[in-house]
Parts: C-alpha cells; sequence; structure tokens
C-alpha cells in the first residue's frame, strides 16, 4: 500500500510539473513578440533617464511603493550610460511563466545584454499587464560581467 501512494504521488509531482512547463511555454510564445517590442521601446524612452519618461513606464502597483526621490536617484543612477542602443534577444524566465497561472494580472520576467550610448549593462525586468499595455512591475541594469 505504501509503494502505490508513493508512485501516485510522485506521478502526480511530475504530471503537475510537466503541465507547468509546457503552460510556461505557452506563456513565452503568447507574449514573446509584444514584449521584445515594449522592451525596445520602453528602454528607448526611458534612457532619457528623466522622471517623468520613467514614471510613464511604471506599472500601478511599483509607482504605489516608490518616491519621486528614490526615482531622481534612479535615474541619476543610470544617466552616465546614455541614451539606448539596442539589446540582445530577451530570455524569458519559465518559472515567471509557471508562476504567472496564480497572478492576474501575470508578472512576466525577462533578462538580457542592453547597449546604451556609454556602455552596456545586464537588464532583469518583470512585465505585468495594465489596460492590455505592459508596464514595469521591476527593472534592473547591473554591470555587465567581465570576460
Amino acid at each position: 500500500m505504501r509503494n502505490i501512494t508513493l508512485n501516485v504521488f510522485v506521478i502526480s509531482g511530475l504530471l503537475g510539473f510537466g503541465g507547468l512547463y509546457y503552460y510556461s511555454g505557452e506563456v513565452e510564445e503568447h507574449y514573446k513578440t509584444n514584449a521584445n517590442r515594449y522592451l525596445k521601446a520602453s528602454l528607448e524612452k526611458i534612457s532619457s533617464w528623466e522622471v517623468a519618461d520613467l514614471k510613464s513606464e511604471l506599472g500601478k502597483e511599483t509607482l504605489s511603493e516608490v518616491s519621486d526621490q528614490q526615482l531622481q536617484e534612479l535615474t541619476a543612477s543610470y544617466r552616465h550610460l546614455g541614451a539606448f542602443t539596442g539589446m540582445d534577444e530577451p530570455v524569458f524566465s519559465r518559472l515567471s511563466g509557471a508562476l504567472s497561472i496564480l497572478n492576474h494580472p501575470p508578472k512576466l520576467s525577462y533578462s538580457s545584454n542592453v547597449r546604451f550610448e556609454h556602455g552596456s549593462a545586464i537588464m532583469t525586468a518583470t512585465l505585468t499587464l495594465e489596460n492590455q499595455h505592459f508596464k514595469y512591475y521591476n527593472l534592473n541594469l547591473g554591470a555587465p560581467a567581465n570576460n
């Protein structure tokens, strides 16, 4: 009896994880084109490094948690990068896709190497949907790894 219970548990777990993996792939495919387009367009706008431009791309949840002073400090810390010039193909986080089944609206995470006028950065971004449009839930630009 104990082996049957264990087998059912293991098979159920495998089916559950397999289902989530498949679902996350479907989420990735559904949002891929529009998310890539949004990331490029929004980074172009944000790289003016003006608070108003950044605020216009942030989601309501994020705006309710950060102050104008924090946004001022953030834009000042990234201003040295200059204007956005391009990015590698964003990599979708399958974990965020799987967890999107629990979130409404979904929160989808991407990462990419991003190039600016005066340097490059590793971007990690979590996007959310508001009125059928992407907005940033979280955005980070970190120093690229030295090769």
